[in-house]
């Protein structure tokens, strides 16, 4: 009998347990989504490695992105695609080139693409649903969903000690398709 009246209180304990381990955002996320929304914005560079349908890519971006609005971008590596640049928002991107035609593909099943990162990334600092922030080591780890549902996008970043992002990864359905290590990055003043 005292069984019966206890069952349902060590229940509750252990399920408030469990929710108090399943992640949700940190203040050092928190932290780091107030001064860039605030910056208005920020600068990075980004050594894409993308993973196309079995065929994998490595380039070099110099992103610019403007909190709520578009990033611009241009390619700086590899040397053969160097200097397009792009305009890019939710809508996709508007590709500026001279005589170079950049065909990457898509990932995540037509979900999005490589360039896209310079807008999804900033776009998920400040916007998309934090699902879950903890210590990875010596940097702190930022789970972000961006959309929902089957089409959703989970997005990883890791922030250094100065809430700086150092790394990324995209990932669909399971599967990364994108990693980006950042350099270079600063907040609009």
């Amino acid at each position: 009998m005292l069984f019966k009246r206890l069952l349902p209180l060590l229940l509750a304990l252990c399920l408030t347990g469990c929710a108090a381990d399943s992640g949700g955002p940190t203040q050092q996320a928190l932290d780091f989504r107030t001064a860039l929304m605030d910056s208005g914005g920020c600068t990075f560079t980004a050594d894409l490695t993308a993973d196309v349908g079995g065929r994998v890519y490595q380039f070099t971006l110099d992103c610019a992105a403007t909190v709520g609005g578009p990033a611009t971008l241009t390619v700086t590596a590899p040397e053969s695609i160097a200097g397009i640049t792009a305009r890019v928002d939710e809508s996709g991107a508007a590709l500026t080139f001279d005589g170079t035609a950049l065909a990457l593909g898509t990932l995540a099943d037509g979900e999005t693409a490589p360039l896209l990162a310079a807008w999804l990334l900033p776009n998920a600092w400040t916007s998309d649903y934090i699902d879950a922030a903890g210590a990875d080591g010596d940097l702190e780890r930022v789970t972000y969903l961006h959309g929902c549902g089957d089409e959703a996008l989970t997005i990883d970043a890791w922030l250094d000690e100065q809430n700086i992002p150092v790394r990324c990864e995209i990932s669909y359905d399971g599967v990364r398709c994108l990693t980006a290590e950042i350099s270079g990055f600063t907040m609009q003043s």
